[in-house]
């Protein structure tokens, strides 16, 4: 070992250098505060060391990300204890440092020729946040995803450079997997390199030039003693520290694991990330300025504040160090540290508070995730999509929690919700923590599943079209999921391809891939349907018979033999055999329009129940115009439907029978003695009122042609007059004979007929 070590001095003088360094001589005033720049450089070894034993098993893929997040957290022997380490020395690091820089700021240990140690201090401090920043993502959690998209989205504000940066840093449009592949690489690469440049520099130069003496001027640091060495005064008091700070470190890990919300979401845009408490006052300081003036506080008023510290030497050259004759760089610099610190308070006054939970809210939030209730139901942001945030609505009702969760249908037909049917302990242990879930409270910690989802369960809309997945290999869900996985969902709702007219075509589907109804079903549940509702061959020769006997029964229930039929069926179904077997009623070559055996007097002699044993009432409707039979009013409304379609009423009644006369047994009012002679004046709407009663040829009975006249009645009306009465007429009486006198005054034709 000796003449190891006598090698290794000989050919790279490390032991000498290494000897120098802890024996380097101390400054009188040198104590406990001087200790924050080594336990600053223990919490980075400690972050080196954490991170790269979870490389290992980190895959900086989205689709792999959160999974081996998972993995090294609830599989990996020691895992949460190496992530959580990593985690609070991430977030202890930051305090330490600025702790650092404030002690050197305020005993004036910057000044010359100290100026470039404390650049590197403020660069350090700077590398510091961008590893938190970048370190964010990583998990790729909720938080990760929407606090990355948040601080991208204020980048992009930066006028000039901010689009171009945000751009790059998210390699595209939009947040993914380029985002994700660069921020590790930034994270583990390029700025642990630059960590790495930085801290050594810092240290060179402490050793080269020494600590700085306390309180002394910069002109007579030479005339202080140096009693005490590194090695072992100083030492001590670093090594107590670091037990203290390594105690800490430890007991916060074991006590509280780093904290992971559920896999990232992209879909879900009603999460609100919080930011950490560093960078806290920054997004304090963007919500003083208007939209179009973020940038102001996102970009110009940090850099200036970066710049101010950098040029800190170079500006305040006054050679004292005593802070009582350093009192405008005191005074400005206590200045900005308050209102960083005032921002910092008022931010977290909008951080949710920490949850309190009962005993038995705690017994109830285990049930919350064992139940796996996180998978539907978000806690303000955290948790699945599909059903409503439970951290939304207010303060809810314990009883009417109890009812959703024993029949959850009873309040939403279309929830994929399962009853739960739990021992009284547990379902108040659950009703509990479900009432108590407000504004404040997160998703609960979710352990991983097992196997872990595919990448195309994370893909956008996944849960509506999955049942498309199913369709086009229905085998696909068995490589993972138990039947019951399934029917756990869908136990008490039908699939949306269930819909209201899915039994008139499921056996079509049935038969075409069987392997359908046994990705949901198995073949004891179609076998107990099919035992009652199979048609074979001997109940399609006994049908009618069936209907028959059914008949009652329907007719008890509400139902027509049509509607029983067309749970199943569809009326093509029912055509398919009887488009050449009609019903005797309908074998008539004319059965629509036939006046004695057509359709309207089947109607009105058996009623509309006889159409619709076979056809729907809206069947009727679409020829008729409204609904049959005549709906409630008729009696008031018929002579104004029947005023707007004669024809209408000609298609059941003929009005020269009884149908009419049951109530029109006299003359109409209208009808006066001297109402032959009178109603061509009558007649304002060119025959249609009389068509009502009289039909379309009732004139031509008198008139011996359509009527009012036919557009070239003027050219033809002579010829057509003799050949309807004019013919050898002499005088006024044969004139009054004539059929024109039937409607026209004598006095009306010899305006132009002068005698």
């Amino acid at each position: 070992m000796r003449k190891l070590l006598e090698w290794l001095e000989r050919e790279t003088g490390l032991i000498s250098a290494w000897g120098r360094f802890w024996t380097q001589p101390l400054p009188a005033g040198v104590g406990w505060g001087h200790i924050f720049g080594a336990l600053t450089l223990l919490t980075l070894v400690v972050l080196f060391i954490t991170g790269g034993a979870l490389m290992f098993y980190y895959s900086p893929t989205p689709d792999q990300a959160y999974a081996s997040v998972q993995y090294i957290e609830h599989y990996l022997p020691a895992g949460q204890f190496i992530r959580a380490l990593h985690y609070w020395a991430a977030r202890l690091i930051v305090p330490l440092i600025i702790i650092h820089i404030l002690r050197v700021f305020f005993w004036g240990a910057y000044k010359r020729p100290r100026q470039m140690i404390w650049v590197t201090g403020v660069l350090l401090l700077l590398t510091v946040i961008g590893y938190g920043l970048t370190g964010y993502a990583l998990p790729w959690d909720q938080k990760a995803y929407w606090g990355t998209v948040v601080r991208l989205k204020i980048a992009e504000g930066i006028p000039l450079i901010g689009q171009a940066t945000a751009t790059f840093l998210r390699g595209g449009d939009t947040v993914g997997a380029v985002t994700l592949m660069r921020f590790f690489v930034l994270h583990v690469f390029v700025l642990s390199v630059i960590v790495f440049l930085l801290v050594a520099w810092h240290v060179l130069q402490v050793r080269r030039m020494g600590v700085t003496p306390p309180g002394v001027p910069v002109n007579r640091e030479e005339e202080v003693e140096k009693p005490q060495r590194l090695y072992p005064e100083h030492t001590a008091r670093i090594a107590v520290g670091a037990v203290i700070l390594t105690a800490l470190l430890v007991w916060l890990s074991l006590n509280y694991p780093a904290p992971l919300e559920p896999r990232a979401n992209p879909m879900d845009t009603a999460y609100k990330p919080h930011p950490d408490f560093y960078v806290l006052w920054l997004h304090e300081l963007v919500a003083f300025f208007p939209s179009h003036l973020e940038f102001v506080g996102s970009f110009v008023l940090p850099t200036l504040l970066v710049i101010l510290l950098l040029l800190v030497p170079f500006i305040e050259r006054n050679p004292e160090r005593q802070p009582r004759k350093r009192l405008t760089a005191l005074t400005t610099g206590t200045v900005i540290l308050l209102v960083i610190v005032g921002l910092n308070v008022k931010g977290m006054e909008s951080l949710p508070e920490p949850e309190k939970l009962s005993p038995l809210e705690k017994q109830g939030q285990k049930l919350f995730v064992e139940l796996k209730c996180y998978s539907c139901h978000g806690i303000n942001g955290g948790g699945g999509p599909v059903g409503p945030d439970l951290g939304l609505g207010g303060k809810r009702d314990p009883e009417q929690v109890r009812s959703i969760l024993r029949n959850p249908a009873a309040h939403n037909a279309h929830t994929v919700m399962p009853a739960y049917q739990l021992e009284p302990e547990k379902e108040n242990a659950l009703v509990a923590y479900i009432v108590s879930i407000g504004p404040n409270s997160k998703m609960p910690p979710v352990p991983p599943t097992e196997p872990e989802k595919p990448a195309s369960h994370f893909e956008e809309n996944w849960f509506v079209n999955h049942k498309f997945e199913v369709r086009k290999d229905p085998a696909s869900c068995g490589d993972c999921h138990k039947p019951f996985f399934c029917q756990a969902c869908h136990q008490n709702r039908r699939p949306s391809s269930h819909d209201a007219q899915w039994l008139k075509f499921h056996f079509g589907n049935a038969a075409e891939r069987p392997e359908m109804c046994a990705s949901c079903h198995s073949p004891d549940y179609c076998d107990s349907c099919h035992r009652v509702m199979r048609h074979d061959t001997q109940w399609l020769q006994q049908h009618g018979s069936k209907l028959a006997q059914f008949g009652e029964k329907m007719k008890w229930a509400g139902q027509t033999m049509s509607q029983m039929c067309y749970q199943c069926h569809t009326p093509r179904s029912c055509q398919g055999c009887h488009s050449g077997a009609l019903p005797a009623s309908h074998k008539v070559s004319d059965f629509l329009r036939d006046p004695q055996v057509g359709h309207g007097k089947v109607a009105l002699k058996q009623g509309t129940a006889s159409c619709n044993s076979c056809h729907q009432p809206q069947f009727c409707q679409s020829c008729h115009g409204l609904p049959m039979p005549h709906p409630e009013g008729w009696d008031s409304d018929h002579p104004q439907v029947g005023h707007k379609n004669p024809a209408l009423c000609q298609r059941c009644h003929n009005f020269k029978d009884e149908t009419c006369q049951t109530c029109h047994q006299a003359a109409p009012s209208s009808h006066t003695e001297d109402f032959r002679k009178e109603h061509p004046r009558r007649i304002t709407d060119s025959g249609a009122s009389c068509q009502v009663c009289h039909g379309r040829n009732a004139c031509m009975d008198c008139h011996k042609l359509p009527m009012p006249h036919p557009g070239n009645w003027d050219e033809a009306h002579a010829k057509l007059g003799q050949q309807r009465g004019w013919k050898g007429y002499t005088g006024v009486k044969n004139m009054q004979k004539a059929q024109c006198a039937n409607c026209h005054d004598i006095k009306y034709c010899n305006q132009c007929h002068q005698p």
